[in-house]
């Protein structure tokens, strides 16, 4: 039986954001996707939580995280390690640490799992990998490019499509809207202080309102999309059913035919 994946409500695209750093310019980020009613992951590091730091005369100061963690309420708060280090200089010892000192800080402050990660710098080495192996991280994002809306066939080295301050950023855009992938994505990501550098958080704000006008596309947190495409690789058809052993309903079409499967169930269905 052939069959196309979709993503919830029937959608055919998504778009996810992620943000690195935890610094005071993602008030702005955050209200940003809020006016569009879109969702982000942000990628903190407790150990420099209210630590002082300017860019180019320009305060980039890291968020207090006990007092300002509510402004990513409605999004992902994700790992980007403690201490913000180059991994792949590290032992093996010192990046589980890494990892497993600011997991357990950020899941203290939010009162939920942290699951997903971000690489400092975008380095890592094979301990990095076995490091958040052994930890149950689920994904972490790397710092390459890819201009493309396929999916990883490994979360943890999950590239992302384009930086926001790629020239080529609306182009791809346009791009992604002529996309016929299954389960194509749009994945963004960068720092909220380049907007406040660049002196143009205007464009975030373009980029948001674009999409936010596309009625086929799901806005999603890295870890949704991590969840509901794993969990959709379990879907199977088999003698006239199709079965979901997963824990979410699946969204999917045969020919015009649209369907949800629910998870953990099957669905009767005879090709016409």
């Amino acid at each position: 039986m052939q069959f196309t994946l979709l993503y919830p409500g029937y959608k055919a695209k998504a778009v996810t954001f992620s943000y690195d750093d935890g610094i005071i310019q993602d008030k702005e980020t955050v209200s940003i996707l809020n006016k569009y009613h879109l969702k982000g992951t942000f990628n903190l590091n407790s150990g420099q939580s209210g630590e002082e730091k300017i860019r180019d005369d320009l305060n980039c100061s890291h968020l207090v995280l006990k007092d300002d963690f509510h402004i990513y309420d409605g999004h992902e708060i994700a790992s980007h390690t403690y201490s913000h280090p180059h991994l792949e200089t590290l032992t093996f010892d010192q990046q589980k640490l890494q990892f497993l000192t600011d997991k357990i800080d950020l899941e203290r402050l939010i009162g939920k799992k942290v699951l997903g990660a971000a690489y400092p710098y975008g380095t890592y080495n094979s301990d990095t990998l076995k490091a958040l192996e052994e930890l149950g991280f689920k994904y972490c994002r790397t710092t390459k490019s890819t201009y493309e809306f396929s999916l990883p066939s490994n979360f943890l080295l999950w590239h992302p499509t384009i930086h926001h301050r790629d020239p080529l950023l609306f182009p791809t855009l346009d791009r992604f809207f002529e996309s016929n992938d299954q389960l194509a994505l749009f994945y963004l990501w960068g720092h909220s202080y380049e907007f406040a550098l660049d002196k143009n958080f205007d464009l975030l704000d373009k980029f948001c309102d674009i999409v936010s006008q596309k009625k086929d596309i799901l806005s999603a947190t890295n870890y949704e999309i991590y969840s509901y495409v794993s969990a959709s690789q379990m879907v199977y058809y088999r003698r006239g059913f199709f079965y979901n052993p997963s824990r979410e309903n699946i969204y999917l079409k045969v020919k015009d035919d649209k369907l949800v499967i629910p998870q953990g169930g099957s669905l009767a269905y005879e090709d016409k």
